[in-house]
């Protein structure tokens, strides 16, 4: 490990300090939430944790990390959301070292490290970055060489492998192709490495269903009932669909930006070449297999193939290309231009701008939860939020045990028909504060309320016992029920 290291692991630490907006719901309520609920007692598990569809593993051991931060007197808000991310800071940027080791190239670390979304997700708390910078270690000691296939350590990459699975079981459509090019592959001793296999699987399933039984309190098999919701059910459809061809034509022109122009080149060499290019076509391979099965699923995001990030990388910068197609010196300087601003402009906006909003309301609500000591008859609910299901971070940047209340946005399991709590309510917003505060109901008014300001003016009237205290940037385009500034209310009791 020489100073390559030491400028990755900067580069990774400072985005921590960059990247001041959030992405989505899961990158706390599917970690820092539930890792709080298991340091400190208290917090909100969604409707995934009631159904023991999610594994506990990742969040248990960020869990260990609140307990000695707690025990060190060190458990304040600042500590509790940046120190995670510190520490995937620090693994991303171990990966991108065995990335650079890897691939004995400079100019490949260089690109993926100044990924655009890469940089924007390698410190967030999302079991998708903690899946990538593992792939992109376990890919750095797979036995890519056939004829190390009898030395010891070649099944070492296994572990990380059922470590993945096991967080979130869809990670074996990536790593299917690469374990079957091994078993196939292996020149001697074939039974020996299925029994490794055997028993890498035998211990992750162990360790996995005794840290989910210890967490849930009762036997649990996660995976299988995260395949029944998924897969049998669909549920995941529930959270929005998108067309076959949205990886191909999307997603991936986002993750890999003007590389994607150079992909049908880089892969045209392969399949012209795939003898030669051995490793470049089974990874070609296992980004068009991850992406064709996943396109197969109605719900799709960007951040589910992020694994694949590195693998298209790879096939991008190191496939050699004949020499008659090589840019000129000056052309290079232009490319790497259009690379630099391609990157750093989109980079800069999503980390300082787009979404920024849910983090600074969650600052606004410590300093004023912290003045108000509650204890008002008319008021039961500390902090009231009506916005989208979980568009705000909750008690892993509070750090407070306060009642809040959010609307709900369970998936209907029975299968009929029918509107959960956030679509009524945005359905008919007045309507619903009337029914629900309406009617002098004493004890149930909220102290705080946090919305956006696209149901400000339809919501007027309840709004009456409040005054506004902050007004929060979000973004300059927002889709569905999102607005471009997030509002906190203080009810008039309450403060001066």
């Amino acid at each position: 490990m020489g100073k390559e290291l030491v400028y990755l692991v900067f580069w990774r630490v400072l985005s921590v300090f960059i990247v001041q907006t959030s992405d989505v719901p899961d990158e706390y309520w599917q970690s820092l939430e539930v890792a709080h609920k298991l340091a400190f007692g208290y917090g909100h598990l969604t409707w995934e944790w009631h159904h023991n569809i999610r594994s506990y593993i990742y969040p248990f051991f960020i869990s260990i990390l609140y307990r000695i931060l707690a025990a060190l007197g060190m458990d304040s808000p600042g500590a509790l959301t940046h120190a995670p991310r510190v520490l995937h800071a620090l693994l991303s940027a171990f990966a991108d070292y065995r990335f650079y080791s890897w691939t004995r190239s400079t100019w490949s670390t260089f690109v993926l490290s100044l990924n655009w979304f890469w940089c924007y997700n390698a410190t967030r708390t999302l079991t998708n970055t903690l899946e990538t910078a593992l792939t992109t270690i376990a890919l750095t000691i797979f036995p890519w060489d056939r004829n190390v296939s009898s030395k010891t350590g070649e099944t070492n990459y296994l572990w990380i492998v059922g470590f993945t699975c096991a967080i979130r079981p869809t990670m074996a459509i990536t790593w299917m192709p690469l374990c079957t090019y091994h078993i196939l592959t292996t020149s001697r001793h074939p039974l020996k490495t299925l029994l490794q296999y055997a028993i890498v699987a035998l211990m992750t399933l162990t360790y996995s269903i005794l840290i989910d039984t210890y967490c849930y309190g009762h036997f649990v098999f996660t995976q299988w009932e995260f395949f029944k919701a998924n897969i049998l059910n669909n549920i995941a459809g529930f959270y929005g669909t998108h067309s076959i061809h949205w990886y191909l034509t999307s997603a991936l022109p986002v993750l890999l930006g003007v590389y994607v122009l150079y992909l049908p080149i880089a892969t045209y060499q392969i399949l012209k070449n795939y003898k030669i290019n051995s490793r470049e076509f089974i990874l070609l391979f296992t980004i068009l297999w991850t992406i064709s099965v996943y396109s197969l699923l109605e719900h799709k995001e960007f951040r589910f193939i992020l694994p694949i990030l590195p693998m298209a990388i790879y096939i991008c910068t190191c496939t050699k290309i004949p020499r008659a197609l090589e840019p000129s010196r000056n052309v290079k300087k232009i490319l790497i231009g259009i690379f630099l601003v391609t990157n750093l402009i989109p980079l800069s906006y999503f980390s300082f701008v787009h979404q920024r909003g849910p983090l600074d309301v969650m600052r606004v609500l410590r300093i004023e939860l912290a003045r108000y000591q509650g204890g008002y008859q008319e008021l039961g609910v500390d902090v009231m939020f009506l916005t989208p299901c979980h568009a705000l971070p909750l008690y892993s940047h509070l750090h407070r045990n306060v009642t809040t209340r959010f609307l709900g946005c369970e998936p209907n399991f029975g299968g009929g028909e029918g509107l959960d709590e956030t679509e009524e309510f945005f359905q008919d917003p007045g309507g619903w504060v009337q029914r629900e505060f309406g009617g002098g109901r004493g004890g149930q008014l909220p102290a705080f309320v946090v919305l956006f300001d696209n149901i400000e003016e339809r919501i007027a009237g309840f709004l009456r016992s409040y005054r506004i205290i902050a007004k929060r940037f979000h973004a300059h385009s927002s889709q569905g029920n999102y607005g471009n500034y997030i509002l906190v209310y203080r009810h008039y009791l309450v403060g001066n």
